[in-house]
Formats: structure tokens, sequence, C-alpha cells
């Protein structure tokens, strides 16, 4: 897939892309350098988030329960 960058910076991310990433009109991205590339991430939202951490620790785990908010800060950091 390419695509082209107009006068102002801007591509458009092919729609497929789009749909697997679940990125629509409004949706917040972050794009960062890794090496030579640059790489788009899908950012999920609060509701978004805690939905999909969700029974992510079973009961009797060893893993300290935590704020998913907390979590989300820790994960979109890195």
């Amino acid at each position: 897939m390419s695509s082209i960058v107009d006068d102002k910076g801007r591509i458009i991310i092919p729609e497929d892309v789009r749909k697997r990433l679940g990125i629509r009109k409004g949706s917040k991205v972050k794009v960062s350098l890794k090496g030579d590339k640059v790489v788009i991430n899908s950012m999920l939202d609060a509701k978004q988030f805690i939905d999909k951490m969700e029974g992510f620790i079973k009961e009797g785990s060893k893993v300290e329960k935590v704020d998913p908010l907390k979590l989300k800060e820790i994960w979109m950091a890195g």
C-alpha cells in the first residue's frame, strides 16, 4: 500500500488499515518514529481500555490489582 503526502504533510491511511486498527473519524492516534520508520498506533479511550483489560488479572493472581486508567497511562507511555 502507498499513500501520497499532501502540501500540509497529511497522508490518507488506507481503509482496510483503519478498519483493522479501529480508527474512525475523530479517533486519536499515536505517531512515533522507530529508526527510519513512522509508526501509527490506534489509541483506546478509557472505556475501550477498561473493557479490553477486564478479566486480564485472574482471581488469586500474585499480580497486584491497580486502577485500569493507571495501567493505560503506563501502557501509552511505552
